[in-house]
């Protein structure tokens, strides 16, 4: 080769190698370790400044307090400000606001199936973990198992890999798209989304927890009858199967047997419409639509507040 030849062309492969691992670098400076009685149990992200967003499943009982580990093994004290169980997310405060500088800002470009994502966290030595893959499926809002709220559905084509719930994921470009868990699906990782998480955090800043609302009711789906002049929107209904004593429910009259049609005058076919209708009015009272006997019959009910959950702050 002369000083006249051309350089020949950088490996493609080494570029998106190098690429990849200026990503993890950048969001591993916002990535934290939870540490638990066995060393680290958890990833965790500083979501803005001073503030700590990790996975609520890993811990047994979430602690008042915990301690975290950046980088070079710097241990940091953080204290609960709040959980939702039901979108899996814990808040945590730092001692020292300045400790552990926070995520990147900015917004990511829309999240489609077969996009690229990479989960970056920490080990319990301070050392940087990632792990990359894609975007198996992408869908609108959901509820989970639990009656949270999620944004979006981001599922990733595998598992989460231990040490990695909590972990920040982000994309080709390095922007967040949201926070790994592997405690939503049985058989695949999900990406609570940067609307969700944020959210969240808000309600966790303002009350210490994520109001849900509560009837105090077990039901199952049920076709209604024909002679109850369902429209197309009301062919299904919910069978109240049991009743919490004392429960909202109990207390509007409400009996085993009841079918619930309509709830806040939304349709009540499956308890994930019942929680959709009934989320704006916790500590509110709402018109009931129900059958009893075949017969319409209307009630009120004050939604009471999910009491399972633990209240912070």
């Amino acid at each position: 080769m002369t000083a006249s030849d051309p350089l020949p062309p950088r490996d493609p492969l080494r570029a998106h190698s190098d690429r990849m691992a200026a990503i993890v670098d950048e969001v591993g400076t916002a990535a934290l370790a939870v540490l638990g009685r066995r060393g680290a149990i958890a990833s965790a992200g500083v979501w803005r400044p001073g503030l700590v967003v990790t996975a609520a499943h890993v811990f047994r009982r979430t602690p008042a307090a915990v301690t975290l580990v950046g980088g070079e093994a710097r241990s940091l004290a953080a204290t609960l400000v709040g959980i939702d169980s039901s979108t899996d997310l814990a808040l945590f405060r730092l001692a020292d606001e300045g400790a552990a500088r926070p995520l990147r800002g900015g917004e990511a470009a829309p999240v489609r199936a077969g996009h690229l994502a990479i989960a970056v966290g920490r080990g319990g030595e301070g050392d940087t973990i990632a792990s990359a893959g894609i975007v198996n499926r992408v869908g609108g809002a959901w509820q989970t198992w639990l009656g949270g709220s999620i944004d979006r559905l981001i599922r990733l084509d595998g598992g989460v890999y231990e040490g990695l719930s909590g972990a920040p994921v982000a994309d080709a470009s390095g922007a967040v798209i949201g926070i790994a868990t592997a405690a939503l699906s049985r058989s695949y990782g999900i990406v609570v989304p940067k609307a969700t998480v944020s959210r969240v955090v808000d309600a966790l800043l303002a009350n210490g927890r994520v109001a849900r609302p509560w009837l105090g009711i077990g039901a199952q789906t049920v076709p209604l009858p024909e002679s109850a002049g369902a429209t197309a929107g009301e062919r299904s209904g919910l069978l109240v199967t049991s009743l919490a004593s004392g429960g909202p429910a109990e207390r509007a009259g409400l009996l085993i047997g009841d079918i619930i049609v309509k709830a806040a005058e939304s349709a009540a076919a499956n308890l994930r419409d019942l929680r959709q209708a009934l989320a704006a009015h916790v500590g509110r009272t709402v018109d009931l639509a129900i059958l009893r006997g075949g017969a319409p019959l209307a009630l009120q009910a004050s939604v009471g507040e999910w009491p399972g959950e633990r209240r912070c702050g």
